[in-house]
């Protein structure tokens, strides 16, 4: 907080100054009239004295000797007071004309000040950060680029001494290290990161970096001299260290992104293909649809699924729900060949279902099967912790319901617990 109070003390006394200093000027301006006044006191009442001392010499109250004594005592005591006098009088406009500077003398290094705080305390240092981003871009080669990334490294190591609550800073320099193989200097980065963060929903991202750093800094080496790591059949460790950490950041984020990846990694080097195609879909759950991360992991996806022998394709199909949808005989009048069945599953703390099927109306009971291949943004059925089904005949054939359609929707149900078909029956009209 120092950095703060000290240039608002600063500024403070420069706003005082400009304040003080007319008024110290209008004290001593009133100070010298006073004196002016003194002066002309001190000489009326030396010359009633002195005529007082002549008269009482004249009438014979004194003699002649006590009169010269009593008159000489008088003017030393005048002129020591004048002397006083003129003393104040000279000292008073020096004091002021030296108090005039200090406003002036204030301005000026006030810009000085901030400068160097600035410099030493502000964020001057961080006008280097755009120049070290550019030259990485403008890099001609592989060698350069690794040079300027190894100095952009070294500058954002240096910034997160100097600050090192600044998040945003270490996240860069963990992933930057990441992505030059420094895998324990990432590791330092990332722990350095959690040391300081307060509770927040990143620190389940941070943590699945820091869990990444570690298990590439176990297993780097043997993965670098594989030939051919899937043919090898390695066997990739994961640490009692890097296990926790993965096991806190699935509990904040169950598909974290990085988690997920490790665990992908693991079962397809173990060539457990049908486990590590369920940990992509996991994770393609967790990234924004239609970006580039999530097409090239449904290329991967896809491209794994085309050569599984047969009797693996069903299991790495993921989940399937199997749902059997009636309707009551209240409301079974309503239903027109027109109307659109909509039926769906979705994650109870999100509006956007997870899989969707758009059907003609069916003969009712009309048994479906939900699994991941009607998925509308790439998530997963197991991706979510519980789900709530729905169905929906809509008359406009749209998917958002509308006052006048007919639906229901089921409490939420956990996947993995549900042994048979979940039975629905459509029973209420949208108001």
């Amino acid at each position: 907080m120092s950095q703060y109070w000290i240039p608002l003390a600063l500024l403070t006394v420069v706003a005082m100054m400009f304040v003080l200093v007319p008024l110290w000027r209008l004290r001593a301006r009133a100070s010298a009239q006073l004196m002016h006044v003194r002066e002309e006191k001190n000489r009326e009442i030396f010359a009633e004295r002195q005529k007082e001392l002549e008269q009482e010499m004249l009438e014979g109250t004194i003699a002649a000797e006590d009169y010269q004594r009593l008159v000489s005592e008088l003017q030393r005591a005048f002129l020591s007071d004048m002397q006083g006098l003129q003393s104040l009088q000279a000292v008073a406009p020096r004091r002021v004309a030296a108090l005039m500077w200090v406003p002036l003398v204030l301005a000026l290094l006030m810009p000085l000040a901030a400068a160097l705080l600035y410099h030493y305390k502000g964020s001057a240092q961080d006008l280097q950060l755009p120049v070290l981003m550019k030259a990485v871009g403008d890099a001609p080669d592989k060698d350069s680029q690794a040079v300027a990334l190894a100095k952009l490294a070294d500058f954002l190591s240096e910034r997160m001494q100097r600050r090192p609550n600044d998040l945003q800073n270490g996240y860069m320099l963990g992933t930057l290290y990441l992505g030059l193989d420094r895998h324990a200097e990432a590791v330092a980065a990332f722990q350095h990161m959690l040391d300081n963060m307060k509770p927040s929903p990143d620190r389940a991202t941070v943590l699945g970096q820091l869990s990444q750093a570690q298990f590439l800094e176990t297993n780097g080496s043997v993965l670098a001299n594989a030939s051919n790591a899937l043919a090898d059949g390695l066997v990739l460790t994961i640490t009692p260290q890097t296990q926790a950490a993965m096991d806190e950041a699935l509990t904040l984020n169950p598909n974290e992104q990085s988690v997920m990846g490790i665990y992908a990694v693991q079962a397809y080097f173990k060539r457990d293909f049908v486990a590590a195609l369920k940990y992509w879909r996991r994770q393609l759950s967790d990234l924004q649809p239609g970006s580039a991360d999530a097409q090239n992991l449904r290329q991967r996806i896809a491209s794994i699924e085309s050569n599984l022998p047969e009797d693996q394709k069903a299991a790495a199909q993921g989940a399937r729900l199997s749902v059997v949808i009636d309707i009551t005989p209240e409301l079974a009048g309503k239903v027109s060949p027109d109307m659109r069945l909509f039926v769906y599953a979705r994650n109870p703390a999100m509006p956007m279902p997870i899989v969707a099927q758009n059907l003609a109306v069916p003969s009712f009971p009309f048994t479906l099967t939900l699994d991941n291949s009607m998925s509308m943004t790439g998530m997963q059925l197991e991706s979510a912790p519980q789900l709530v089904v729905g169905a929906r005949l809509s008359r406009s054939g749209s998917a958002v319901g509308k006052s006048g359609d007919l639906e229901t929707l089921s409490a939420p149900i956990v996947l993995k617990d549900q042994s048979g078909p979940l039975s629905l029956t459509i029973n209420s009209i949208v108001p």
